[in-house]
């Protein structure tokens, strides 16, 4: 039986609730917090010298995408392998889980004025989910050899 870490399906959920909400913003909202981003980026790489002109709306909504996954990845794996034992019978529900989000995410957006679900956000999702899940046992396998040395 799959037991979940309270506090961090907490988190979890709360996460999973921020990403959703952020998707029932219309898109002429999403679009000029998009753009704010993207010039306070802009203005940043201007200012230490470095080129900025790479740096655009869809840039940054992928960016955003992809880092918000990476989070609820982390999220996640603390909620569901609360032992750190990267079994299949804790790695199953959580690549699931980590799937099933971002699918009804970008589905919620097919509903919303102004926006569009897309497959590939879908698969950048999920690859910010994984990169999360990846970090996670790497920090965690740090961590732990730092404590036996």
């Amino acid at each position: 039986m799959l037991k979940l870490d309270r506090k961090w399906a907490v988190a979890t959920c709360l996460m999973v609730l921020l990403i959703w909400g952020n998707s029932m913003v219309p898109g002429t909202g999403s679009g000029s917090l998009s753009l704010s981003i993207m010039e306070a980026v802009r203005g940043f790489f201007h200012g230490i010298g470095l080129p900025y002109e790479w740096v655009t709306n869809f840039v940054i909504r992928k960016c955003a995408h992809f880092t918000e996954y990476m989070v609820l990845g982390i999220l996640a794996t603390h909620a569901f392998d609360i032992e750190g034992r990267r079994t299949f019978d804790v790695l199953l529900p959580t690549a699931v889980f980590l799937l099933l989000i971002p699918s009804i995410d970008e589905t919620i957006q097919l509903f919303v004025p102004g926006r569009a679900g897309m497959i590939t956000d879908v698969m950048i999702d999920c690859c910010g989910a994984m990169t999360g899940v990846v970090l996670r046992y790497l920090l965690r396998s740090l961590i732990c050899a730092k404590k036996a040395a």
